[in-house]
C-alpha cells in the first residue's frame, strides 16, 4: 500500500513539473517561444497603392523606420522643454489623464501631467488636442483624398515605462507611431490562430475567462499562447508599425514614451476604387492635422449622456442596455445581426468583469486605447444603423419604464465620461 501512495505521489509530481517545463511558462508574453521578426521598410512609407492593395487586404505588419524624422515639427517631441516652449498655450492647456493610483480619469494642465508623468502613475490616452495638431504631419499614404474618408481617429499617448494589457485591433488598421523614447511590440495575428482569437475575445460575454496576464503568462491556463508565433517589433523614436485588422497587440513602454495612433476603417478601406488612387497629389510635409475636417457625426455627444444616465441609474443586464439604445438610436439592434454583433463588443468592453452589470467603477477602470476602441464600436454601429435606416423602416421597440430609466442623475462625480469624443 505504501509502494502505491509513493507511486500515485511521484506521478503527481511528475504531472506537475511537466505541466510547467515550456521555458515561456510564467515569462513575459512574446521573451519566448517561435519569434518572428517583423518586415522592415526603412526611410520610406508604402505608397497609397501598395497600402490599400497589399498591406490591408493581405494583412501585413510592417515596420516603417525612421519615416517620422524629416516631419516639419519632428524635434520638439524630443524633450518637454521643447514642447512647452514651441507650442503656445500647451501647458495651460487641460487635459484628462489616466491616474492609476486613482483608478480613474483626473483633469489636469498639460504642464502638471508633463511634471508628474516620469513617476510612472499617469497616462494621458486621448484624442490628439486641438493645439497640437498642427505640429503633426499626416502619414504619407493617408494624405490622398479618397483615402481620408476612412481616417478614423487620432489617438496621442504619453507614458513612462510600463507594460499595457493585450488590446485588440477587431475593426480598424493603424499607423503606431513613436514620437519619442522606445517600445517593444508583441503582435498575435488572431485570423491563423482561431483558438487563441476565443480566449483573448470570445464570442459571448458568458464564455468569458481569466484575463492574459502579458507580464506573467501562464501556459497551464492558457495552453494555446505555448505554441504560437510571436511577431516582435522593437520601436525607437522615428519609427511606425503598421498593425493590421485582427492583430493583437501587447506594448511594453521601456522609457518616457510619446506615441500617436492613426486609426484607419479597415472595411471602408477595402472597399476603395483602386482607380481613384490616380488622382492622388504627391506628398504634402505641410498636411497636418489640423487641416483635417473632423465631421461631428464622428463624436456624437449624446452616446455620453445615455450610458452616464444607464450607470448612474443603474440599469442592470445586457438586454435592458440594448434596449436603450435601440431607442436612443430608434432602431431595433437585437433584429439585426451586424448592429447586434458590434452592441455585444461594446458591451463586452464596458462590462468589465463579464457578470452582466456595468457600474461606475467598471466605467472607471475603462481608459486609454479601450476608450477609443468604444468610440470606434459606437461610431460604426451609428454609421451602419443610419445607412438602413434609409433603406428600410425599423421594427418598433418597446421600452419599459423608460422615464424612470432616463431620470438624469449627476450626483456621481467620479464618472468621467466628459463626452463620446474623448472619453468612452
Amino acid at each position: 500500500m505504501k509502494s502505491f501512495f509513493l507511486f500515485v505521489l511521484v506521478i503527481s509530481i511528475h504531472l506537475v513539473y511537466s505541466a510547467n517545463q515550456n521555458p515561456g511558462h510564467l515569462k513575459p508574453l512574446g521573451s519566448v517561444g517561435s519569434l518572428i521578426n517583423i518586415p522592415e521598410l526603412h526611410h520610406e512609407y508604402p505608397s497609397v497603392t501598395k497600402l490599400l492593395t497589399y498591406y490591408i487586404p493581405k494583412s501585413v505588419p510592417t515596420i516603417f523606420r525612421q519615416v517620422l524624422n524629416n516631419d516639419n515639427h519632428y524635434s520638439i517631441w524630443q524633450t518637454d522643454e521643447q514642447l512647452e516652449s514651441e507650442v503656445y498655450g500647451l501647458s495651460d492647456t487641460n487635459i484628462q489623464v489616466e491616474s492609476f493610483k486613482l483608478r480613474q480619469r483626473v483633469e489636469m494642465t498639460f504642464g502638471k501631467f508633463l511634471q508628474q508623468v516620469r513617476r510612472g502613475h499617469l497616462m494621458f490616452a486621448d484624442d490628439v488636442p486641438e493645439v497640437l495638431q498642427k505640429y503633426l504631419t499626416v502619414p504619407k499614404p493617408l494624405q490622398c483624398e479618397t483615402v481620408l474618408e476612412t481616417f478614423l481617429s487620432a489617438v496621442l499617448i504619453i507614458n513612462h515605462i510600463n507594460t499595457s494589457p493585450l488590446l485588440s485591433n477587431e475593426n480598424n488598421d493603424h499607423f503606431h507611431c513613436i514620437l519619442r523614447g522606445s517600445q517593444r511590440m508583441v503582435l498575435i495575428n488572431t485570423l491563423q490562430y482561431p483558438d487563441v482569437r476565443k480566449i483573448l475575445a470570445p464570442e459571448k460575454r458568458h464564455q468569458r475567462g481569466p484575463p492574459v496576464n502579458p507580464d506573467r503568462v501562464d501556459f497551464d491556463l492558457f495552453p494555446s499562447l505555448a505554441n504560437i508565433d510571436y511577431h516582435i517589433a522593437n520601436l525607437t523614436s522615428g519609427d511606425c508599425l503598421f498593425i493590421p485588422n485582427h492583430w493583437f497587440f501587447q506594448e511594453r513602454s521601456l522609457e518616457n514614451t510619446i506615441t500617436i495612433v492613426y486609426n484607419i476603417k479597415h472595411q471602408q478601406a477595402l472597399n476603395i476604387d483602386v482607380n481613384e488612387l490616380k488622382t492622388c497629389p504627391e506628398y504634402d510635409p505641410t498636411f497636418t492635422l489640423d487641416q483635417i475636417d473632423w465631421s461631428v457625426e464622428r463624436h456624437p455627444q449624446s452616446f455620453k449622456d445615455l450610458i452616464k444616465n444607464l450607470v448612474n441609474t443603474k440599469t442592470d443586464g445586457y438586454d435592458k442596455w440594448q434596449e436603450m439604445f435601440s431607442k436612443h438610436l430608434s432602431y431595433d439592434i437585437a433584429s439585426d445581426p451586424e448592429a447586434s454583433a458590434m452592441f455585444e463588443e461594446f458591451y463586452g468592453i464596458v462590462d468589465v468583469d463579464g457578470n452582466g452589470q456595468v457600474t461606475t467603477s467598471e466605467i472607471e477602470q475603462i481608459n486609454g486605447i479601450h476608450q477609443h476602441h468604444i468610440t470606434d464600436i459606437l461610431y460604426e454601429m451609428a454609421k451602419i444603423i443610419n445607412s438602413k435606416r434609409k433603406t428600410s423602416t425599423p421594427k418598433p421597440v418597446k421600452i419599459e419604464d423608460e422615464q424612470s430609466i432616463l431620470n438624469d442623475n449627476d450626483n456621481d462625480e467620479h464618472l468621467h465620461l466628459q463626452s463620446y469624443k474623448t472619453d468612452l
